[in-house]
């Protein structure tokens, strides 16, 4: 019964927090052996232990204490301890903990007297806490309530342990502490005062153990001769050890040094015994309390019920020691030890207590307060009189323990790093007590460090030291990195490093490297060592930012640095915009709007827009803020100083404001102290051209910003995104443009006004999407391909979203936003009764008066006078009415002065199709993009819109991305053959369109001859295909026989979907074979001869016989004219295999392409030895340039990579981060060359 009882409680989860019920207990899982260090070691002793009970083992989990009581102590008096060998061991190992524990240490000459006895191990007061991760909560115990029940304060209640871990920090005496707790037991019984005492506690310090437990306690732990408990030969040790399992939980072992190798052991593992001790084969009943550092604790949590740290003395305790051991010391030196955190934290041990006391009367009174020159005082204090070379030979040494997690060292590896180690520098370290004969014998002493970051400031005097030694500098700084990122304890030593050189820190700073820092900590490192010129430099080449940053030849956006309103990057970013040598052009601020903003951060807000002042760099300048519900006035009034001052930094050309307000219905005038600063800035800053304004604009503060500009001849370009489209705004723009002409104005996702009637129609109301009442053009909306039913909507109604309008469901019917897709009607529905599918089409015109739907005519009137010098305008996404449609093409078709046009994101062929017309009558117009997936043509509108583009002789660039053409007769090929003809088009944009060609089946061959387009030269075909009648589709590299009538095309886009992120498909994937690849590449050489930049992003190729297929790519590609290729997140598997060969198949272009100039990669999902491999093939290269962009990767990978690059020097390597991780670009460059563009 009593069996089954304590086979119950022992089923307790790990780190109780509550006493349940035996019952309700789950099963006892089977014990897990330690894994890393306790490797079995067979012992090697004469003395046999008792069989261990298997029955008893322990496994971490909690095993109760209430369990029938084992055997009394043992007696105490003389008979007892000649007729008892437990009793005389016990009696022998009390007096010897007191004797140990009441022993004075040996003290330092620094030292100022102390009263007797303050400083022995018995004194200790150690400040015990719960760890907070094991146990929920961080309350302080005492040292008598390690083993004990507790109850803390917020209620759960522990119950007693049997296996506790105390962890402590690296810079604490451990032995002190074991000490302590065998005082309290040899002190006087019983022990501990609550729960079962304790009748037995043995010591075992690890580092000393050489054989069994039962060796070390009968040989090394007991003395020889009289003193010797056994040496009246009644009853010896053996018979003592034997009879030690039946005291079960009243025996205690204190363990210490668990993390120490001894290294007379051969191998660093640990004995048996100590395996079984601690996974439970060995007592399995007794209690055990393990004593280690941080480092070794990861591995031993499984096998513990208690989780302890070890936090140094206590406040009283180091109270008591400032003073001399006594209730004396100065209040003033009290309160500024308390008050300053740096100095509090040497006040954790006895001896940085005392040295903290001896700085304080050796000057005066007077204590430093910073960190650095905490740790250097303390240092002159304890260490007086020690030369460089002594600090140097103890500081590597420092080091090597620091990067190996090692807490101690012992007295031979402090004879072989350091050439006089008994000097004053010895005073850094504290001498721990040996307890073992031998030990004792071999003075094999080991050592802490006397007080926390005193090792750190020791190994940085090391890496000053290297300063002038550049290669054993990069040899040590490259040493540092292990992980990802550096450990605190290495970061502390390089910030000590920065401060320590001063202005040399360059020397260290231009040694590391980003492909295992973060920004936050180049921005520490740099702040530390100060800002003279050189540190600035050296700190913008650690940003990527002191060259230009290497913008890859087919990217399209430049390049954005996004600084967070947070300390830390405020002041690194100050600093590197102080440096003259930062090239940084586009920066991005997202200020944070905090309702308890504190004055530092004001103040640090302060020094960063008084940095970027005086920076002549930054050219373009964006700030976004999101602003919170119930924001203070005061905090909206300094976002708009803040404004100010950024908008009056020198050379700044481009300017954009995004302020996003998250109230529903937020005041009208909520911002208007940020419209006044920008009012009263704009004016002042000459040099700005380009001006966006993102907030949320009502009327008047529109006016009131353009009275401002009519004052700024220098803004030429203006966008206003997201503007609620009111008359009296509009007309503001329109007089602007008459006073002040704009060369630009944009509008994208503007929306009508508030107090806009619907249109007759019913499509839109406001300046949306309908059609007009009246005569106001030819076109009526039931003529336009495509348009919904007629049907109305109530006023006062808006959407927030960029398009559409809301509506009760109960009369919704089908969305206004979404077109109709002729597509999906019957197949004998044509559109030959309407007006687009006639030979001639009308001419887009406006009556000349106010629209009844829409409010832009004015402003379209302004745009088309002969006054106007407005080049480019943006209503992508904008609300237009048929009335505005037709203004706009009207626009487009009379303007001598309008070169480019945007329309993208229109959900209506009716919104476009007038300024497509307007196109074939434009005299001066260059540029049309009007992208968007929701416009769908059929043969009318295909002809239509192919006819008016073919008329437009100044087109040259035109883009239709996301457009569904379907074409079903013939009289439609004819008229695109005749627009491909005819064009004078450069740049054809047809990403992501559909060309459901029904008339043709895909095993027809293209005749040559087919078509001739002369006058393309860069084709963008991304995510597009051609659906045949047999409902197969060409994507990617299958249409480029399709494509061979574009005989001069010298750029071309065959680019895949996107599988993830914005913009990504769910459709399936095309899977390319090896017949795939070698006919595509065929494909360029015979018919493609001026072809030199080629993008085939997205691929996924999936080869059977890789090696051949790779073989065949690589001898068409020597006679490829090639010059640019881009492969971003393309992936290659060698299907027997089931491996990736990406860095395979990159090495094919690499190595054989002749005219290769530059190429560019995006990776993830790779392993390291592809890594590596990729890094071998970069070497290869036959190009000049090759851009990696590593996404979702570990920095050790990018390390990995560029290793075998930079050894030989041919290369000239640049890392960017640009303050992110998660997308790191790595640009190789042949050294002695130049960044070439493409021929």
């Amino acid at each position: 019964m009593n069996k089954n009882r304590r086979a119950e409680r022992t089923a307790h989860k790990c780190y109780p927090t509550k006493s349940q019920p035996p019952a309700s207990h789950p099963p006892q899982l089977p014990p897990q052996p330690v894994q890393q260090k306790l490797t079995a070691q067979a012992p090697s002793t004469t003395t046999a232990p008792a069989p261990y009970r298997t029955d008893y083992e322990l496994s971490g989990s909690y095993v109760s204490l209430e369990c029938p009581s084992p055997p009394g102590p043992p007696a105490c008096g003389p008979e007892g301890r000649r007729g008892d060998p437990q009793a005389r061991l016990a009696n022998y190992l009390r007096t010897l903990y007191n004797e140990l524990a009441l022993k004075e240490p040996v003290l330092p000459s620094w030292v100022h007297p102390v009263a007797p006895g303050v400083l022995c191990p018995a004194r200790l007061e150690p400040e015990l806490r719960l760890h907070i991760h094991s146990h929920g909560l961080n309350e302080a115990i005492a040292v008598d309530q390690i083993l004990t029940p507790v109850q803390t304060k917020d209620g759960p209640f522990l119950e007693a342990p049997r296996r506790v871990l105390i962890e402590c920090p690296p810079w604490v005496t451990r032995g002190a502490l074991a000490l302590r707790i065998l005082h309290g037991w040899s002190r006087e019984p019983p022990w501990p005062p609550r729960g079962q005492p304790v009748a037995l506690a043995l010591f075992l310090p690890l580092a000393e153990l050489r054989g069994t437990i039962a060796n070390y306690i009968g040989k090394e732990l007991l003395p020889r001769g009289p003193p010797n408990p056994f040496a009246s030969g009644f009853g010896g040790f053996s018979a003592a050890w034997n009879s030690l399992e039946a005291l079960k939980g009243k025996l205690l072992i204190v363990l210490d040094g668990y993390d120490v190798q001894c290294k007379t052991r051969k191998s660093k593992t640990m004995p048996k015994d100590v395996i079984d001790l601690l996974e439970g084969r060995l007592f399995p009943e007794a209690r055990v309390i393990l004593i280690s550092v941080t480092a070794s604790c990861t591995e031993l949590l499984p096998l513990m019920q208690r989780h302890i740290t070890f936090e140094g003395l206590v406040w009283g305790r180091s109270v008591s020691l400032l003073g001399g051991g006594q209730w004396g010391a100065p209040t003033r030196l009290i309160d500024t030890v308390q008050s300053c955190r740096h100095l509090r934290n040497i006040a954790r041990t006895t001896l940085g207590c005392l040295a903290i006391a001896a700085i304080y009367e050796s000057s005066g009174g007077e204590l430093p307060t910073d960190e650095l020159d905490v740790i250097a005082s303390v240092f002159n204090c304890v260490a007086a009189n020690s030369s460089h070379t002594q600090v140097t030979e103890l500081g590597r040494l420092a080091l090597f323990c620091l990067k190996t997690k090692r807490s101690t060292v012992t007295s031979a590896e402090l004879k072989m790093y350091c050439s006089s180690p008994e000097t004053n520098i010895a005073g850094c370290l504290d001498r721990a007590q040996l307890f073992g004969r031998t030990s004792k014998r071999k003075s094999e002493y080991y050592y802490t460090i006397i007080c926390p970051g005193l090792a750190e400031f020791l190994a940085a005097n090391y890496i000053v030291s290297l300063a002038n030694r550049p290669g054993l500098l990069a040899a040590e700084i490259a040493g540092l990195a292990v992980g990802d990122e550096v450990e605190p304890e290495i970061l502390k030593v390089l910030n000590f490093s920065m401060a320590l050189l001063g202005a040399r820190a360059h020397l260290l700073l231009s040694k590391l490297t980003p492909l295992w820092l973060s920004p936050q900590t180049i921005f520490s490192l740099a702040l530390a060592g100060g800002e003279t010129e050189a540190n600035l430099t050296a700190l913008c080449e650690m940003l990527g930012i002191s060259k230009s940053p290497p913008v890859p030849p087919l990217e399209a956006k430049p390049i954005w640095v996004s600084i967070k309103s947070t300390l830390s990057e405020l002041q690194g970013w100050g600093l590197a915009f102080k440096s003259p040598t930062c090239t940084l052009k586009n920066l991005e601020l997202v200020y944070q709007m905090e309702k308890n903003l504190l004055l530092e951060s004001r103040n640090v807000m302060d020094i960063f827009l008084d940095a970027l002042s005086k920076n002549e760099s930054v050219t373009t300048l964006r700030i976004t803020s999101l602003i919170e519900n119930e924001v203070r006035d005061s905090d909206i009034n300094y976002l708009a100083s803040c404004i100010s001052k950024a908008l009056l930094k020198p050379r700044l050309e481009s300017f954009e404001l995004i302020l996003t307000l998250l109230e529903e219905d937020p005041p009208i005038l909520k911002l208007q102290s940020v419209v006044t600063a920008l009012c009263r800035t704009i004016p002042r800053q000459p040099k700005l051209s380009n001006l966006s304004l993102d907030l949320g604009l009502c009327t008047s503060q529109l006016v009131q910003i353009c009275a401002t500009l009519e004052k700024c001849p220098h803004v030429t370009r203006l966008s206003l995104p997201h503007l609620r489209c009111e008359r009296g705004a509009v007309g503001a723009l329109a007089a602007l443009l008459t006073v002040r002409p704009l060369s630009y104005l944009g509008l994208p996702s503007s929306w009508g006004a508030r107090d806009d009637p619907p249109s007759s129609s019913g499509v839109s109301m406001g300046s949306g999407s309908g059609s007009s009442s009246g005569n106001s053009g030819l076109i009526k909306q039931s003529s336009l391909t495509g348009a919904p039913s007629p049907r109305s909507y109530p006023a006062g109604i808006f959407s927030s979203l960029p398009r559409g309008v809301l509506s009760s469901t109960a009369n919704m019917g089908r969305s206004a936003t979404l077109p109709r897709q002729p597509m999906e009607g019957p197949p004998d529905k044509r559109s030959t009764d309407s007006v687009i599918s006639r030979t001639w089409y009308p001419t887009p015109a406006c009556d000349g008066g106010p629209h009844n739907s829409g409010t832009l005519h004015e402003l379209l009137l302004a745009a088309r006078e002969t006054f106007s010098r407005l080049h480019g305008l943006d209503l992508s996404k904008a609300q237009l009415s048929l009335e505005d449609s037709m203004c706009l093409g009207e626009t487009v078709r009379v303007s001598t002065t309008l070169h480019s046009i945007k329309l993208e994101g229109a959900s209506r062929l009716s919104e476009i199709l007038p300024t497509v017309l307007g196109a074939s009558e434009s005299p001066s117009l260059q540029m049309m993009s009007l992208g968007s997936p929701r416009i769908a043509l059929e043969d009318a509108a295909v002809g239509m819109s192919a006819r008016a583009l073919g008329s437009c002789i100044t087109l040259r660039l035109l883009s239709l991305d996301g457009w569904s053409f379907r074409i079903e007769n013939v009289g439609t090929l004819a008229s695109v053959r005749g627009f491909l003809s005819l064009t004078s088009v450069r740049e054809l944009g047809l990403n992501n369109c559909r060309m459901n060609m029904s008339m043709f089946k895909s095993d027809v061959p293209v005749q040559s001859g087919a078509y001739e387009c002369r006058s393309v030269v860069n084709l963008k075909l991304a995510g597009a295909q051609i659906i045949f009648a047999d409902h197969l589709s060409m994507k990617g590299p299958h249409m480029l026989p399709y494509l061979v009538g574009f005989v001069n095309l010298r750029e071309l886009d065959l680019s895949a979907p996107s599988r993830t992120g914005f913009g990504s498909t769910s459709t399936t994937p095309l899977i390319l074979s090896d017949k795939d690849i070698v006919g595509f590449f065929n494909t360029l050489n015979n018919h493609f001869s001026h072809l030199n930049t080629l993008k085939m992003c997205n691929w996924i190729i999936h080869l059977d016989e890789a090696a051949r297929t790779l073989k065949s790519v690589a001898k068409l590609l020597k006679s490829s004219p090639l010059s640019h290729i881009k492969l971003d997140s393309v992936v290659v598997m060698d299907r027997p295999k089931k491996q990736r060969i990406e860095p395979q198949f990159l090495h094919a272009f690499l190595a054989n392409l002749p005219l290769l100039r530059w190429l560019g990669i995006t990776l993830h999902g790779l392993n390291e030895d592809q890594i590596t491999t990729l890094g071998n093939y970069c070497g290869d290269m036959r190009g000049m340039e090759i851009d990696v962009r590593l996404s979702d990767s570990t920095i050790e990978n990018a390390r990995l990579m560029t290793s075998s690059l930079g050894m030989d020097g041919k290369f000239d390597i640049r890392v960017s981060t640009f303050g992110t991780s998660n997308s790191i670009l790595i640009h190789i460059e042949k050294t002695s060359t130049k960044s070439l563009s493409r021929k």
